[in-house]
C-alpha cells in the first residue's frame, strides 16, 4: 500500500501499525516465558528506585528477589501515598515514590468529592501508548488485514484536564495525548474538538452522532465502555428525523443544548449534506428493525473497548440489534488510571493477556483473606479468582487494585484472563458477598424473562433499614404493560437467592430484609455520567455505579426514581 497516497487519518493508521508490529510480536514471544520477563522487570525497576525516599525506608537496594520483595515491602492502598502525592503533585517534589519523571497525573473518582491524583510517569505514559494504541493496531491488522486503514474513527472519548501547581496536568491522559495532537483530531475522528473536551450543558450525543452520520467512510468505533456506543446508536434511532434534517440544511437544530460560542464554532465545521440526507431518509424509513451499522457505515469494521465482564450484554445488543454477524468486537483488556495491565490477543476473544514488561503482578486468592498468601504469574491456577495487586513505573508498589480477575487458560505459557468485578462493588451487609457480576447477571436474565430493555442498573445496600435491605434502581425501557414491578422484583430476590445461596439463605432467616425495585427516570445514568466528566473524571474510567457507595450518588439516584 502506497501510504503517500492515502489520507492523512491512512497515513497515521498504517503508521501505527507499523511500529506496533515489533510490540505484538515481542509480547507474544514474552509469553512463552513470563515470569522471567516479570521478575525482571521487578529487579530493574527497584534498581531505579532504590535511591527514592521510598525504596530508601524499605531497603530497595537489598532487594535481590520477589521473596526479599515480598517480605521487605508492605502491600499497600492509595490512602498509603498521599504523603508523597501531595508535595509532589504541588510542589513538584521529585524522588519521594519513583526516580521516574511524573508530569501528569490521573483524576480517580474517589469518596465525596474528594477525588484521587493517580501519578503516571512518563515512562508509565509510553508503556499505555504503545499497547494501547500501537499494540492494538497491530493486532488487528494481524487478524484482518489493512483493508480498513483509510478512513477516519468515530472516537467517543469525553475529557477535561487541568494543570497543577507544579505544572503536571491533572485528569485523563488520552486528554494530554489528544491536546498534543488538536490541530490534526479533525483528520483523525469524526467527532468535533467541542465533543471531546465540552463545555457544561453540550449535548455531545448529538454532536458525536450528527457528525459520524456526516462520514459515510468511518473504519471503526471506539469508546471506552461499550455502553456509551450503544446509547449514541440509540440515540441516533430516537432522533435520526432531526439529526437528517440538520445534515440537509447544515443547521444545529434550537432544541440541542450549547452555549451560543460553542454552536457558532461548530456551525464552522458543517455544510449542507442533502444527498447524505437523503440517503438516511431511504435507510430509516424501514425503521432499525434490522443492523443499521453496516447499512450507516458500509466500511466501519469493529468496535474497540470495554466489553466484557459487566459490559457484556452490552456486546450483546450491539451485535444482535445493530452490528449483524460481521461486526467485529476488539475486546479490551484490564486498564485503569495505574496503568494497562492487560491486552486482548485475537479479535472476538474475551479473554487477555498480562504485560509482563510494564506491571509486575502478585494476586491474592479470593477464598483466602490471608495477606500472606500472594501468589506470582507462574502461581496461578486456572478457573481460579484472584484479587489483582500491582507494582508499576509510577511509584505504587505491591498496591490493591480491588479488582478481582478471572484465569481463563494460557496462551503459550502466559495466564489469560477476564476481569469480573471490583471488590468495592460487592455488596456484604451481613457476610453474603454478592458480586457486581452476580447482580448483573440477574438482571440480564430479568431482561429476557420480561422482555423489556435494560438499559442500566444501581443497587443501594441499605444498611440503616431492619433489616438491611437490598434496594434496585433499574433504567428500562419499552417494559411491557402487562408486566408488574412485584412480579419483576419477585424474580430478581429469586433468582439472586440461587445464584448466591448465602443471599437466598439470610432472606429466608430474615436476617436480610425483601428486597425492594424502583424505575429510573429514563437517561438518569447517561446523566450522572455527563456530571462526572464535567467534574473532571475521563470517561475511560467511568464505569456505571453499579453498588452505589457513597451518599453523593444516592442522593442523585433517589432523586431520579419515577
Amino acid at each position: 500500500m502506497d501510504i503517500s497516497k492515502l489520507t492523512p487519518a491512512g497515513q497515521k493508521n498504517l503508521n501505527d501499525i507499523s511500529e506496533g508490529k515489533s510490540i505484538y510480536e515481542n509480547l507474544l514471544i514474552m509469553t512463552n516465558n513470563p515470569m522471567e520477563h516479570n521478575e525482571k522487570f521487578l529487579m530493574q525497576l527497584l534498581e531505579d528506585n532504590k535511591n527514592t525516599v521510598y525504596g530508601k525506608k524499605y531497603g530497595f537496594g537489598k532487594i535481590k528477589s520477589i521473596s526479599d520483595y515480598q517480605s521487605k515491602v508492605p502491600i499497600t492502598e492509595y490512602d498509603d501515598y498521599i504523603e508523597y502525592i501531595i508535595p509532589m503533585s504541588e510542589d513538584g517534589v521529585k524522588n519521594l515514590i519513583t526516580s521516574y519523571e511524573v508530569d501528569h497525573y490521573s483524576k480517580s473518582s474517589g469518596t465525596l468529592g474528594n477525588p484521587k491524583k493517580i501519578p503516571l510517569s512518563v515512562n508509565a505514559q509510553k508503556i499505555m501508548y504503545e499497547y494501547t494504541l500501537l499494540y492494538t493496531m497491530a493486532m488487528i491488522s494481524s487478524e484482518i488485514g489493512i483493508n480498513w486503514v483509510d478512513s477516519r474513527a468515530l472516537n467517543l472519548v469525553e475529557l477535561s484536564i487541568e494543570t497543577l501547581k507544579s505544572g503536571a496536568t491533572y485528569g485523563a491522559l488520552s486528554a494530554k495525548f489528544m491536546l498534543n495532537f488538536k490541530e490534526v483530531l479533525p483528520l483523525i475522528y469524526t467527532s468535533p474538538f467541542e465533543a471531546f473536551f465540552p463545555e457544561i450543558d453540550t449535548n455531545t450525543r448529538y454532536l458525536h452522532s450528527r457528525f459520524a452520520l456526516m462520514d459515510k467512510n468511518i473504519n471503526m468505533g471506539q469508546a471506552a465502555f461499550y455502553n456509551f456506543f450503544l446509547e449514541i446508536i440509540r440515540y441516533i434511532e430516537s432522533n435520526w428525523e432531526l439529526l437528517v434534517r440538520d445534515i440537509e440544511n447544515g443547521t444545529i437544530d434550537e432544541s440541542i443544548k450549547m452555549s451560543n460560542e460553542v454552536r457558532k464554532k461548530v456551525l464552522e465545521k458543517i455544510n449542507p449534506l442533502p444527498d447524505r440526507a437523503n440517503e438516511f431518509r431511504e435507510i430509516f424509513k424501514d425503521g432499525f428493525d434490522k443492523p443499521i451499522i453496516p447499512i450507516i457505515w458500509p466500511n466501519m469494521s469493529f468496535l474497540v473497548g470495554i466489553g466484557t465482564g459487566g459490559f457484556s450484554n452490552y456486546t450483546k445488543k450491539i451485535r444482535e440489534i445493530y452490528g449483524g454477524n460481521n461486526f467485529k468486537f476488539c475486546l479490551m483488556g484490564l486498564s485503569a488510571s495505574e496503568g494497562n495491565f492487560s491486552v486482548p490477543y485475537e479479535l472476538e476473544n474475551p479473554n487477555s493477556l498480562l504485560l509482563p514488561d510494564s506491571i509486575f503482578y502478585e494476586f491474592r486468592p479470593v477464598h483466602d483473606d490471608n495477606m500472606d498468601n500472594i501468589l506470582t504469574l507462574d502461581q496461578l491456577k486456572e478457573g481460579e479468582d484472584y484479587e489483582l495487586i500491582i507494582t508499576n513505573l509510577s511509584g505504587f508498589y505491591r498496591y490493591r487494585m480491588q479488582d478481582v480477575i478471572r484465569v481463563t487458560g494460557k496462551y503459550n505459557n502466559m495466564p489469560t484472563i477476564q476481569f469480573l468485578y471490583r471488590l468495592n462493588q460487592t455488596v456484604n451487609l451481613a457476610g453474603e458477598k454478592t458480586t457486581e457480576m452476580v447482580l448483573s447477571n440477574t438482571l440480564q436474565r430479568a431482561e429476557e424473562k420480561f422482555n423489556f430493555d435494560l438499559v442500566e442498573f444501581s443497587i443501594y445496600p441499605d444498611s440503616d433499614a431492619s433489616p438491611p435491605k437490598y434496594v434496585f434502581l433499574i433504567e428500562a425501557l419499552n417494559i411491557p404493560e402487562n408486566v408488574k414491578k412485584e412480579d419483576i422484583k419477585n424474580f430478581i430476590e429469586e433468582d439472586l437467592s440461587k445464584s448466591n445461596p448465602s443471599f437466598g439463605d439470610k432472606i429466608k432467616k430474615r436476617i436480610l430484609g425483601k428486597i425492594e425495585l424502583d424505575y429510573l427516570q429514563e437517561e438518569t445514568h447517561l446523566l450522572y455520567r455527563d456530571l462526572m466528566i464535567m467534574k473532571g473524571i475521563s470517561s475511560a474510567q467511568l464505569k456505571p455505579p453499579r453498588v452505589i457507595v457513597n451518599e453523593v450518588q444516592r442522593k442523585f439516584f433517589f432523586a431520579l426514581t419515577e
